[in-house]
């Protein structure tokens, strides 16, 4: 072999394997204590920690099955691929509520809150980890007096507080900054799915319906008239596709990407950065 040949394999180094997907369905018990489902996908390398940012799906339709592949559902939904969310990747939840109705949905996401809380403590206690790291290596804050354990946040005072029942399993979305309302209206939304078919084909739609609830004021000038004000209607249900537009509707994948660049679906994507960064694999 040519020394020259023999110096150019040598410069050659191997380019690094891309690392393998793994999904994660993980089944566990709501706070009624029916079988729910709670899936995500990551890299095979990263700790099997859900994804704090979440959506949250209830299906309703009585023929709809209950051991479906809830990573499989997601990628159809989201067509092969991630959506192109602004904050990072997100977790997604299903509760089966046969034939329920929107005030069922909501009654019930209220109970599941109450007893796992609101995403905002997960994102508080990292905060804390965090800070007690520094503070035990040293660093920032050393000095501090006991208060530096809080999680400085301002915004915590009409955060619904709860007895938490349900520890290990990741809160659910509160949005606090008005910002994330300005477009919605609503504090709070969750997704029902119709079908029964929970496959996806390359040019199959399902249909949803988007049901916001918890209105915010709108917040206008004196005097001034809106057209439709949200606190004269606690619940507001919008049908839809799920993927395609139809119509003047966007699909709600299309509304679920326009939402996870929100303060709050940042805030809870950092937060996940951060517990791997600590080594947690539970919350």
């Amino acid at each position: 072999m040519a020394p020259s040949a023999r110096k150019r394999s040598r410069g050659v180094e191997p380019k690094p394997l891309p690392s393998k997907v793994k999904h994660h369905n993980v089944t566990f018990k709501d706070h009624t204590g029916n079988q729910t489902l709670m899936s995500w996908s990551g890299s095979e390398n990263r700790p099997k920690l859900p994804y704090l940012p979440s959506w949250i799906f209830y299906m309703v339709n009585p023929e709809t099955p209950r051991d479906f592949d809830g990573c499989k559902f997601v990628s159809g939904l989201e067509r092969g691929g991630h959506l192109l969310y602004g904050a990072g990747d997100f977790r997604y939840e299903f509760f089966f509520l046969p034939g329920a109705t929107a005030e069922e949905c909501i009654a019930h996401y209220r109970g599941e809150m109450a007893a796992r809380g609101t995403m905002w403590r997960q994102v508080r206690k990292v905060k804390m980890a965090l800070k007690k790291k520094k503070h035990e290596a040293g660093g920032e804050g050393v000095d501090d007096p006991p208060e530096w354990l809080s999680s400085g946040d301002d915004d915590d005072d009409d955060e619904p507080q709860f007895g938490i029942t349900s520890e290990g399993l990741p809160g659910l979305p509160w949005l606090k900054k008005a910002r994330d309302w300005y477009f919605t209206n609503y504090r709070s939304w969750l997704f029902m799915y119709l079908d029964a078919d929970i496959q996806w084909g390359p040019d199959q739609d399902h249909n949803v319906c988007l049901v916001k609830f918890d209105p915010m004021p709108i917040e206008r000038e004196e005097g001034e008239r809106v057209r439709w004000d949200p606190m004269e209607h606690p619940i507001h249900s919008e049908h839809m596709k799920a993927r395609e537009r139809v119509g003047d509707k966007d699909g709600l994948i299309r509304w679920m990407g326009d939402r996870s660049n929100d303060h709050w679906a940042r805030e809870a994507s950092e937060a996940t950065d951060d517990a791997q960064d600590l080594g947690w694999e539970i919350w």
